[in-house]
């Protein structure tokens, strides 16, 4: 994996008390996560998750947008690879979905149940919800807990090991299904957020997969 990296991305979290400071927030919004994944296995993933990544949202940006706002802030390049990748996923994920039911036919039935829980809003709110919960969920995942486990790590391994801890903090909603695929797609957005050493492309890439595949041309009847 070549990751750009740059050297900006680390010393904008110099000192002991600013560390400090990065690392709490980043544990409080993984333990957040994983409440939210618990209250979205019996109340909803809009409610559970989605209320969390919008609540994380505000709480981030007003106590770390100093750091955080200048790192969501779009180049052209940035955006249009963010655009590319995400048509790929969307497109990879229509490709690779019917092979994965013809090998494991439960896997149909597991993704209806994901549609049913995603769609519990209408369409339209869907649509208008979708924008600040993915920017609450890159804010977490791409924004502090990367960049408190890129100040330990190197770029590869915050990439391996956020994408891990992406993964398990949705085990609490009950699907071995979003597991796999928020680790698959923590993979991509993370490796995403270290090429560019910004919240943009990850940003772009993960708000264009969920319209496609979530709302525009879902993989299942719901």
């Amino acid at each position: 994996m070549t990751l750009r990296d740059p050297a900006g991305d680390r010393d904008a979290y110099g000192g002991a008390a600013r560390d400090g400071r990065g690392d709490a927030l980043a544990v409080g919004s993984v333990l957040a996560w994983a409440a939210g994944a618990a209250v979205a296995g019996r109340h909803g993933v809009w409610l559970g998750l989605g209320g969390v990544a919008v609540a994380c949202a505000i709480v981030l940006l007003a106590l770390d947008g100093a750091h955080l706002v200048p790192r969501m802030r779009p180049t052209g390049p940035q955006l249009l690879l963010g655009l590319a990748v995400g048509g790929a996923m969307a497109a990879a994920t229509h490709v690779f979905y019917p092979i994965a039911v013809r090998t494991l036919p439960a896997i149909a039935g597991e993704t209806t149940r994901l549609y049913v829980a995603f769609t519990a809003l209408s369409p339209a709110l869907s649509a208008l919800a979708l924008v600040p919960v993915v920017v609450g969920e890159e804010l977490v995942w791409r924004g502090v807990v990367y960049a408190a486990l890129r100040r330990r790590v190197g770029p590869v391994a915050a990439v391996i090991v956020g994408a891990i801890l992406y993964a398990c903090a949705h085990a609490p909603v009950g699907s071995a299904l979003l597991v796999l695929t928020a680790l698959a797609c923590g993979l991509v957005w993370g490796w995403l957020r270290a090429r560019t050493g910004g919240l943009a492309a990850s940003l772009a890439c993960h708000v264009v997969w969920d319209a496609i595949v979530l709302l525009a041309f879902p993989l299942a009847p719901h």
